[in-house]
């Protein structure tokens, strides 16, 4: 998360054009949440960046927590009146009471915490009966064209591209999480796209704002840092998609994320 903290690290870019999550996702939260008796006072959004999930929070909860270890990013959060944003590490979460917390969300972000510390904190300001909920969602697929899905996985992944410019922890999220002990109570782990269940990172955006998309990758920062001379290498491969594809920059394509969504309750 080291790169996301950084003063020069863009937020506004961030905010405008970082993906959100679908309806559905926090149906998923607040209907496990009520099947374990939860009330519906306050949330945290640990990780908030710029305020996301909390902004969407704010709609259901009378008060909501905005956490993140980056004052750059808040800069850039959504306000709302019933949100308090609060620079902090996951591993400090000091700026809340104990038991103070009905639900606590994690979006994108649990993988670059140090698991044991985190859940420690998360156990302590979790009311009884509280709920955790995280989401982690890989690499972008374009559902009508496969050999851009490539692309894109290739320049994420790649070495001899943005693969080694990643901050630690990327390695935990491309594998959904699995290796996290999540030592909550009645943990469901559910993955995304499902056979049965609806997608809750679906999109359809414009090859121009797609491409601003990648843009906020923290290993396109950390690559551009590290090679100041070479050419831009976002701009290299979605040219390289569009001239493939016959697509311009004001064309919609429609893409989703694979992801995870764990929950769990504070027995």
């Amino acid at each position: 998360m080291a790169t996301f903290s950084s003063k020069t690290f863009n937020s506004a870019l961030y905010q405008s054009f970082r993906p959100g999550y679908n309806a559905d996702f926090f149906k998923m939260i607040y209907n496990y949440h009520a099947k374990h008796n939860g009330k519906f006072d306050t949330a945290a959004d640990v990780g908030t960046g710029t305020g996301q999930v909390a902004s969407v929070l704010a709609e259901k909860f009378a008060k909501v927590h905005g956490i993140d270890p980056s004052a750059k990013m808040l800069e850039a959060a959504v306000q709302k009146p019933n949100i308090s944003y609060h620079v902090a590490n996951g591993e400090n979460l000091s700026v809340l009471p104990s038991a103070s917390v009905d639900v606590l969300t994690v979006a994108q972000a649990l993988h670059w915490f140090d698991h044991p510390r985190f859940f420690s904190e998360v156990k302590r300001v979790l009311k009884p009966s509280g709920t955790f909920a995280a989401v982690g969602y890989s690499f972008v697929i374009f559902k009508d064209y496969p050999r851009a899905g490539k692309r894109i996985l290739d320049l994420g992944d790649q070495p001899d591209q943005l693969g080694t410019c990643w901050d630690h922890g990327r390695l935990i999220l491309d594998n959904m999480y699995k290796s996290i002990d999540v030592p909550m109570g009645s943990v469901e782990r559910h993955y995304f796209p499902h056979e049965t269940l609806p997608e809750i990172m679906s999109d359809k955006v414009t090859m121009g704002h797609f491409r601003n998309y990648i843009k906020t990758w923290s290993s396109y920062k950390n690559y551009s840092q590290k090679y100041p001379d070479r050419p831009d290498i976002v701009d290299l491969t979605i040219d390289a998609i569009m001239e493939e594809e016959q697509l311009k920059d004001e064309d919609e394509v429609a893409i989703s994320w694979p992801c995870v969504v764990i929950l769990g309750t504070n027995a």
